[in-house]
């Protein structure tokens, strides 16, 4: 996504707005599997996977995701604090998600809380990631979320987890490829 800059004139003085793309688009794969962390649970994940040109999987600290201005991060307290909500239909993979700023929170000026569609709170954008964004938002920068993918114990039971997708861009389309 590339940022288009160019002057204005705002109270007294020259200032510089940068006009953003409508959307940033993501190639995706749809996939569905059990994961066995090191802890030795099982758990059933669902959604999607950020893709590179050649349809490989692209790591969630990848730097060519940094480079596009994307961000790959877990729905921090979801499970814990928002356990109802995130059994909303929207919180389903591909669906966008709201972000906003709560700069008077208790716990972290930086943080910044995340919204189904629906209007439930499903969570936060993890400390360090907040910290990042928080700044960027404060200013202006448009980002967007959507829920990249889901985890439960099995493919029957509720919703343990959301893994979402930021981007620094009003709005993310997802590009699903097929395998």
């Amino acid at each position: 996504m590339s940022a288009i800059s160019f002057p204005s004139q705002i109270a007294g003085g020259p200032t510089v707005r940068r006009a953003y793309a409508r959307s940033v688009d993501v190639d995706v794969i749809f996939d569905e599997r059990y994961w066995y962390p090191d802890d030795g649970s099982i758990v059933w994940l669902s959604g999607y996977q950020v893709v590179d040109e050649d349809g490989a999987y692209v790591a969630r600290d990848a730097p060519q995701l940094a480079a596009r201005g994307l961000r790959v991060a877990s729905v921090a307290g979801a499970a814990r604090h928002h356990a109802g909500a995130l059994q909303a239909a929207d919180v389903a993979p591909g669906r966008p998600l709201e972000l906003r700023r709560d700069p008077a929170n208790e716990h972290d000026p930086n943080a910044i809380a995340i919204y189904a569609a629906g209007g439930e709170q499903i969570g936060w954008v993890p400390r360090e990631v907040a910290a990042e964004l928080a700044p960027e938002l404060d200013g202006g920068e448009p980002w967007s979320a959507l829920s990249l993918r889901e985890s439960r114990r099995s493919p029957r039971d509720p919703r343990t987890g959301v893994t979402m997708l930021l981007a620094r861009a009003p709005a993310i389309e997802l590009n699903v490829r097929q395998v």
